[in-house]
């Protein structure tokens, strides 16, 4: 079993009546925990005055503490509840409200999933009451509101006050904006409401009229605006001298296809959970239950210190603070696990990008040698790899601006068993050539396509999974096989790999044998 955390919400609650306003949004959430299919149970009166309290049910366990001093009122909810149609996968929200008392109540959210699956499929969305807090008494970030549906710009002075706000260096949260197309009835080409309602609290978005998106293009330049029906997510720390490519772009004339229009949804809904997470830090930004839960404690223990409770009363709540501190430690060691992988991950995104760099270099200096030699640009390429040790080195100067491959995929051809070199590379070559020129020029399907005789290009089918590459998450969809159902790897080829529009390139994910999965 382990711990994925899904997305975190940091945000200040509206309304002039601070009390009332964390009242108002600790009711919306007993709400919401307490049906029956997710408590299990019935909440005691504890819980509806708003007080400390526990539910446990069959798994559908509920935990409330309340932390209130004369500066500080905290208020922290726990819930467990399992998936209604995945076994084995459990869904814990931590929740808290409230802060320094006179100031403006804070609202924190951690959505966490429990589960035993290799490869975690989910659509992401904020729980149920961030919905219902967001409508009353509101969600405020940078003192703008925080609404569950999408803005449309009314005049020029609108766009111009997006274009401040997403230059804004003190912004922290993604703002996607959708351009709407031309047209007297116009509709966006995403289901922008959808994904309002999916990310409230994580993000804005904003629908520009085809009309007013030249104001974004005056201000940042073609490159870095968006019209003609795009649709583009701007990352915090946005500005006109900006690498354009780092702000996702997703052009009118592939959001045309509904499937991609719905793949373009699911991309945002996930880009900016996952930055929810990498760009908050618990304790600070976001306000941890078990941090509550202890704050609370050490509190009762004072309190009854003070009061010269019975050694047993003081005895049992210092084991309990022993025991949740026991918990939490635990908990670090295991974040700190965590994010040393994340480590890891980030330097295979380092070497594979250096990697790909000296690679271009190498092609620009080629080119430039034979202008200043006054000969032709090379137009033969290198001879085929005769063996495995060959093959990363042929392939970084042959086609460095078509295909590359992920540190995963570099570490799979380093001694594979698959024999054969020379067919891998081949494959590649008609990636590198004939699928590319397809892919560019726009000619049709390459499903089903034969690359030479019993080697063929299909799609994968039920074999289709997600990776991350460059720290974006993408779909493989399609593979390069040759025939027969042999899993051995001296004899089945199989190259894994997607197509990134924005690069025109072919990324290659796993090579050259079968991927193993949880059926396989």
């Amino acid at each position: 079993m382990r711990d994925i955390e899904i997305l975190r919400i940091a945000t200040h609650l509206d309304g002039d009546d601070f009390n009332a306003s964390a009242r108002m949004a600790r009711e919306a959430v007993l709400k919401w925990a307490s049906s029956r299919k997710r408590a299990g149970g019935t909440f005691p009166e504890e819980a509806w005055d708003h007080t400390d309290f526990e539910l446990l049910a069959g798994g559908r366990n509920s935990t409330a503490v309340r932390f209130l001093t004369d500066t500080a009122d905290l208020w922290s909810l726990r819930a467990e509840v399992p998936d209604e149609n995945v076994p084995g996968r459990v869904w814990t929200n931590e929740i808290v409200i409230g802060g320094e008392i006179g100031k403006r109540p804070h609202l924190s959210l951690r959505l966490i999933v429990s589960t035993t699956e290799p490869n975690l499929n989910i659509e992401h969305h904020v729980p149920g009451p961030v919905l219902q807090i967001a409508t009353a008494p509101g969600l405020l970030r940078g003192g703008r509101t925080l609404a569950a549906s999408p803005s449309t710009l009314r005049n020029e002075n609108d766009a111009q006050d997006l274009c401040d706000h997403l230059e804004d260096p003190e912004r922290r949260l993604s703002i996607i904006v959708v351009a709407l197309p031309e047209g007297e009835v116009s509709a966006p080409l995403i289901n922008d409401s959808e994904v309002a309602r999916a990310l409230t609290g994580l993000v804005r978005v904003v629908r520009v009229p085809a009309e007013l998106t030249w104001v974004l293009t005056k201000r940042f330049g073609k490159l870095r605006s968006v019209f003609d029906g795009a649709v583009r997510v701007y990352l915090p720390g946005f500005s006109s001298s900006d690498d354009p490519y780092r702000h996702r772009l997703f052009l009118a004339t592939w959001l045309q296809k509904d499937e991609n229009a719905a793949r373009c949804g699911l991309w945002l809904r996930r880009i900016v959970a996952d930055l929810s997470i990498s760009s908050t830090r618990l304790g600070k930004d976001v306000v941890e239950f078990s941090a509550v839960r202890t704050a609370s404690r050490r509190l009762r223990k004072d309190s009854l210190a003070e009061q010269k409770a019975p050694d047993a009363e003081l005895l049992s709540l210092a084991q309990e603070l022993i025991d949740d501190l026991e918990k939490r430690v635990a908990s670090k060691e295991k974040e700190i696990g965590d994010y040393v992988a994340e480590v890891g991950i980030a330097e295979d995104r380092a070497t594979a990008a250096e990697q790909e760099n000296r690679s271009l270099l190498f092609k620009i200096r080629q080119l430039q040698g034979a202008l200043a030699d006054g000969a032709e640009a090379p137009t033969t390429e290198p001879p085929l790899p005769q063996a495995w040790s060959e093959f990363s080195d042929w392939l970084d100067q042959t086609f460095p601006d078509r295909v590359v491959l992920t540190p995963t995929a570099r570490r799979l051809v380093r001694n594979p068993e698959f024999e054969d070199v020379g067919t891998v590379a081949r494959a590649i070559s008609w990636l590198a050539t004939d699928q590319h020129l397809r892919r560019l020029n726009g000619g049709g399907s390459t499903r089903d396509e034969v690359i030479e005789p019993g080697i063929l290009n299909a799609y994968c089918g039920g074999d289709t999974y997600e990776t991350v590459w460059q720290g974006r998450r993408y779909e493989v969809d399609q593979h390069v096989k040759n025939g027969g159902n042999s899993h051995d790897p001296k004899r089945c080829l199989r190259i894994y790999y997607f197509w990134e529009p924005d690069l025109q390139q072919t990324v290659i994910d796993h090579l050259p044998a079968h991927r193993r999965t949880s059926a396989t």
